[in-house]
């Protein structure tokens, strides 16, 4: 396999969901959901937070171990902490004040203000309660997937420390396999605890942390193991398989979606009460995730499905701008259908999307990729974050 760097089909996977996502939280913002086809097929878009998660946990990980098959020096722990201080904090700050003066959030800039702008609102049962879903929302309700993935954060540098000393007393690739093993472990224990009696698997701090999660988050761990496993390496004839048809991931991809419209509840998976239908959502979606994703990790971007549907400069240019629709949809179209105007699913979807896309663009523009500048200020010791958002995106765009 070629030294890659960079994963740009990443762009388009994140355009791509966020745009599903935005979906269904107008979906249920409008109360048009029920237990019909179309409410089974908009809900299972659901499916794209456990994308967003192994994407993320992939792009962070990889460059932190890329050296252990000759690939540059990742990050150090003060430079990372940066990076993802100045990825996530500016504009989150920037929108949440906007918003929190029109149309208004309740809480933000009340006694409780400092765990709204440092999201620890979401650990908090006061600022997480039904109470906050009136005609005001409490800060910004979907950033309990940016809590989560912040738990993450912290604890990624310390998880890299730990496997990088099983990779030097296993050299030769023996690290491999027991490092995977040992991301199995942790992901299926997440999962278990989920279901394990007594255990508080509704606690705030469970749900909205990577303890919760990392069955997702792991495997984006797990697939940059795999990558850098494979660098310099003749790829297994599976992952040329991958490579060379990823149309048929996709394919596959599809197949579980339609078992899951049919097999399982219309309910979000943060809401389903059932143990067996939660863990089968799970599974569900991480087996759709690693399908989506083992085209971006191992697939030619140049080429085939991949690059006219995730390589496409549309789907691209979504995904740069994904992160300020992320923080600015919710609001808006909680604003336009339940908790304020009342208009239906058909009018709120494009209203939304009408006003969000253009706030995005403006955040993506004028804060985020300024922001740049501040991640990346000091001198690379010849590596950078692989598929982060960076001014100078390649070619393959």
């Amino acid at each position: 396999m070629s030294r890659r760097r960079d994963f740009p089909l990443s762009e388009g996977v994140r355009g791509i969901t966020s745009l599903a996502i935005i979906v269904v939280h107008v979906w249920l913002v409008t109360e048009t959901y029920g237990t019909d086809l179309i409410s089974r097929m908009v809900i299972r878009l659901d499916a794209c937070v456990a994308i967003f998660f192994a994407l993320s946990a992939f792009l962070l990980y990889r460059p932190m171990i890329a050296r252990r098959t000759g690939g540059p020096h990742g990050p150090s722990t003060r430079e990372y902490a940066r990076r993802r201080f100045f990825r996530i904090y500016p504009t989150y700050w920037f929108t949440l004040t906007v918003l929190a003066v029109v149309p208004g959030l309740a809480g933000v800039f009340g006694p409780g203000w400092w765990a709204y702008y440092s999201l620890a609102a979401n650990w908090i049962p006061e600022y997480s309660s039904a109470t906050c879903y009136g005609t005001q929302l409490c800060g910004l309700p979907q950033t309990w997937t940016l809590t989560t993935e912040m738990s993450f954060y912290i604890l990624l540098p310390a998880f890299a420390w730990a496997t990088t000393r099983l990779w030097r007393r296993r050299p030769e690739g023996g690290w491999v396999p027991v490092e995977l093993a040992l991301i199995a472990a942790a992901g299926t224990l997440s999962l278990l605890l989920h279901v394990m009696p007594g255990f508080p698997s509704d606690s705030l701090w469970f749900l909205f942390s990577f303890v919760g999660h990392f069955d997702w988050l792991g495997l984006g761990l797990a697939l940059a193991v795999i990558s850098v496993a494979l660098e310099g390496r003749e790829p297994p004839a599976l992952v040329r398989a991958v490579a060379a048809h990823p149309g048929r991931c996709y394919l596959g991809a599809l197949a579980i979606y339609a078992v899951m419209v049919a097999a399982l509840p219309p309910v979000p998976f943060p809401l389903e009460p059932d143990d067996l239908a939660y863990v089968s959502m799970h599974l569900g979606h991480l087996a759709m995730a690693t399908l989506i994703l083992l085209p971006v990790v191992f697939g030619d971007p140049n080429r085939g499905a991949s690059r006219r549907f995730l390589g496409h400069p549309v789907a691209i240019w979504f995904g740069l701008i994904s992160y300020g629709l992320y923080l600015w949809h919710f609001t808006i179209a909680y604003q336009l259908g339940t908790g304020g105007a009342e208009a239906s699913f058909g009018e709120v979807l494009p209203l939304t999307l009408l006003i969000s896309i253009p706030l995005a663009a403006f955040s993506w523009y004028a804060i985020e990729r300024p922001m740049m500048r501040f991640k990346y200020r000091r001198p690379r010791r010849g590596g950078d974050e692989e598929g982060d958002r960076r001014p100078d995106w390649p070619a393959a765009r």
